[in-house]
């Protein structure tokens, strides 16, 4: 099971200010003639040079968060909202301008929410034309995770442990560089990271039996890239090269016996975990080629295409110590201390192509075709050496395993577009979907493999209606029907309708309304799997002198969700049916009078999981000097769910805060 486990682990392993010229003064007109006593003396006024006010513009809000409460689950707030408290630079923007460009034109800097908050931002870009462009960006993400109820086998009877949670730090980074920006040949290179770091609580899984244990995490992606663009006035070619160097280090142990989800006897003993050990690392990398590009040889039709091929591999080292009373399927014993020691490694070509053509041949039509294809092929293998203490004996068994996994899917689509009038264009297309997939078999199959195909046909129809620039209707369906797909909840046998439509009933009042249907299912006997789902929103925008002293946002929307499938108990392994239903109602209001705004918005839904979430708030922004604004807020949070009470919360949270402006 745990060579299984690993062998899919493999497989899944290998994988603002807009820029503008400094006005320039105008030309002096000629002086007159001076007196002939005087030419000597007389000379042009000087152009007068651009004031430092001209070249800098900026803002920036900082201030502190005060949360005076938060009552009820505070794991559940951190999950939903986790907004810290104190000092808090909410926001700053600064672009600094120079004419002369001796050494930049244009430099822009952008930073939010920084202070111990959940997302923190800044990016960096410095420029000269047509010789560099230099952006750098910046995000920290607090990402915390941990529901009570989630994976807690026990929630009924009061036990808080989440099987599955986090409480860690991403932090992403990304650099690029362009050099002649502008021009025909364009150079540039990239460079990014993705980092997490931090702690949480996994599921060690022994024979018949789940235990959580604490975990940390701890993971970097670097990515390298760099390229060329070619820009012509009929041609457009990119070619890029790059690759990614990955690592992933997880620890996970347990000092504290634990009897895990399974709580009665197995064969009339308490399964059991008295310690654990565990430890995996992961390395991987990648290169990969790509050539894309965009041409229009006449003026009635243009052509696009990209070439991507990649090539990913991946090392696993894994090691496990544990001890306890823990089963033994293959001797049908039980066996007190147990040590697993894994070697993997995977490998993954994968070619994907895709090529597009846009003809418009008469006036009125317009012809589409999109064609793509992606092709992975992966092959992995893995040694399992373990050592097993028994009663009576010491068992050291080795086990090799292969995985395979051959994926090919493809898709066509055209699409035709008539112009009936000036106001009304239909759409009528076609999507062809096929492919085909080959995995390595578990061995309770008794194949070395197993196979599946994808076959769909899916019929695209919609209509774009536009008056006077008033009233825009876009409405699109698709429909299909298909006797093969990959997986359990694939699009199958399915339709999607989707409707927009906006009206301007004044030049500052604008009606929107957005409705949207799927209904999917696969009558195989054994899945019987049905969904549905559809959404309504309305929604009125009101700016009465372009919001200069009042505005008012409107938004509500009714949506609800069914889905019926079957599934396999995992205790019993007997078939039973997974149902779920939902109805909810989500609104926003927001009103503004001059320097006053209130509002808020809620989520309300019943059915299978209830839940309700308010967050109303009210703010004030007052000018108290040139150019200098103070800001005060305050917001609410409630969150309510009706089946785990116990991971309800509120809070009540005051902002205040200084904004200059320059």
């Amino acid at each position: 099971m745990k060579t299984r486990f690993v062998c899919l682990l493999l497989i899944a392993g290998c994988y603002s200010l807009p820029a503008q010229d400094q006005p320039k003064p105008a030309d002096q007109a000629p002086p007159p003639p001076a007196p002939a006593d005087q030419t000597a003396a007389a000379t042009p006024a000087p152009t007068p040079a651009p004031t430092g006010d001209e070249n800098f513009t900026g803002d920036i809000e900082f201030g502190w968060r005060i949360i005076p409460n938060i009552s009820g689950s505070f794991n559940t707030y951190r999950s939903v909202v986790d907004l810290g408290e104190g000092p808090k630079l909410f926001g700053a923007n600064a672009t600094i301008l120079d004419p002369n460009g001796h050494w930049f034109d244009r430099i822009d800097l952008h930073v939010t929410s920084i202070g111990d908050d959940p997302y923190e931002t800044a990016k960096f870009e410095i420029s000269r034309r047509k010789l560099y462009r230099l952006t750098v960006d910046w995000r920290n993400l607090a990402y915390f995770n941990y529901l009570p109820s989630y994976a807690n086998p026990f929630a009924s009877s009061g036990s808080m442990l989440d099987a599955n949670s986090f409480d860690t730090r991403i932090q992403n980074t990304d650099i690029r560089l362009e050099l002649l920006p502008g021009t025909r040949i364009v150079p540039y290179l990239e460079y990014g990271r993705n980092s997490q770091n931090g702690v949480g609580i996994t599921s060690f899984v022994a024979s018949e039996n789940n235990y959580a244990v604490a975990t940390q995490y701890k993971d970097r992606t670097d990515s390298y890239r760099g390229g060329v663009d070619f820009n012509f006035s009929k041609l457009h070619v990119n070619i890029e090269e790059g690759g990614t160097t990955f690592r992933d280090d997880q620890a996970a142990s347990n000092s504290v016996p634990s009897t895990g989800d399974f709580t009665g006897t197995f064969l009339g003993q308490q399964l059991l975990l008295n310690s654990l050990y565990e430890i995996y690392g992961i390395r991987g990398d990648s290169t990969y080629s790509k050539v894309s590009f965009g041409a229009t040889p006449v003026s009635w039709a243009t052509i696009s295409g990209q070439f991507v091929y990649a090539k990913p591999r991946v090392n696993v080292n894994y090691f496990e110590q544990s001890s306890g009373n823990f089963y033994y399927t293959e001797l049908a014993e039980f066996y007190n201390t147990g040590q697993d020691i894994i070697t993997g490694t995977a490998n993954m070509p994968h070619p994907s192509a895709n090529l597009n053509f846009d003809i418009r041949p008469w006036k009125r039509i317009r012809i589409v075709d999109f064609w793509m294809t992606d092709r992975t092929h992966d092959a992995g293998s893995d040694l399992l050496s373990e050592t097993l203490l028994f009663p009576n004996v010491t068992l050291t068994p080795q086990t090799a395993a292969a995985s395979r996994l051959a994926e090919n899917y493809s898709q066509n689509e055209i699409d035709g577009y008539l112009d009936l009038t000036s106001q009304v264009t239909i759409r009528v297309g076609e999507r062809y979907v096929w492919g085909d997939a080959t995995l390595t078999a578990p061995s309770i199959l008794g194949s070395p493999y197993e196979t599946n195909n994808l076959r769909q046909n899916v019929g695209i129809f919609g209509v774009s209606y536009r008056l006077r620039q008033k009233t825009r209707i876009n409405a699109d369906y698709e429909v299909s029907s298909s006797n093969e797909a990959y997986f359990r909840t694939s699009l199958r046998n399915f339709s999607k309708f989707h409707v927009r439509a906006s009206h301007d009933i004044t030049s500052s009042l604008r009606l929107g309304v957005d409705y949207s249907l799927l209904t999917n299912s696969d009558p195989d006997p054994s899945i019987n799997y049905s969904y549905a789902s559809h959404a309504g929103s309305v929604s009125l925008n009101w700016l009465p002198k372009g919001g200069k002293w009042f505005t008012a946002l409107l938004d509500y929307t009714r949506s609800s969700v069914q889905s019926s499938i079957l599934y396999l108990v995992p205790q019993t392994f007997t078939p039973d049916t997974s149902l779920y239903h939902e109805n909810a109602h989500t609104g926003t209001a927001l009103i503004g009078v001059k320097w006053f705004t209130a509002g808020g918005s809620f989520f309300v839904s019943s059915g299978s999981r209830p839940i309700q979430f308010y967050e109303p708030l009210a703010r004030v922004s007052v000018p108290v000097y040139k150019h200098i604004y103070w800001n005060a807020e305050w917001r609410y949070y409630g969150f309510a769910d009706t089946f785990y009470q116990y991971q309800g919360f509120r809070s009540n949270q005051l902002m205040t805060s200084l904004r200059l402006v320059r």
